[in-house]
Formats: structure tokens, sequence, C-alpha cells
């Protein structure tokens, strides 16, 4: 799965929060990991992107590790649970 802005995924996953629109996101994809993270188009800093990572350790998850281009990574939700670990 390629990233999805932040914005598209408020319009999609509605939610009171943002654990519930995380929460609702992970439901709908059946993924394991949720990263939030700014991108090279903002100002490095404030998040603009969500990535969804169905394995953890999987290349896709590495590739967001090794990035030129993702900024600020935030882990925001893991089996089941919301979290806001910065990586």
């Amino acid at each position: 799965m390629s990233s999805i802005d932040i914005k598209t995924a408020q319009a999609q996953f509605k939610g009171a929060t943002e654990a519930e629109m995380l929460s609702a996101m992970a439901q709908a994809y059946g993924c394991r990991l949720i990263y939030k993270y700014a991108n090279d188009y903002g100002d490095k800093l404030t998040p603009t992107d969500y990535k969804v990572i169905m394995t953890p350790g999987d290349a896709q998850e590495q590739a967001l590790f090794t990035s030129p281009y993702v900024h600020n990574l935030v882990l925001v939700y893991r089996d089941g649970r919301i979290v806001n670990e910065k990586v």
C-alpha cells in the first residue's frame, strides 16, 4: 500500500478523534502498523501522510526508515493500540 495523505484519510476513515480514525483505517486495511510522517513537499516537520504497514520488518517498512523524503517519522498505531513513538 502506498502512503495516504492525512486529509484524505480523515475524509475516508471518519472519526471524532485521530485514534478512532486510525483504528478504522487499520481495520479497513487489516494492517499491523501505521506511521505518520512529514514529506519533502511540506515544511519537513508537520505530518502530511500516513503509511500503512502490513507486516512489521517488511521491505516497505525498511524503505520508510531509509527514505531521504521521509521526515519526523512517528509510529502511531501498533497491533490494535494507539501509540505515539518517535522513530
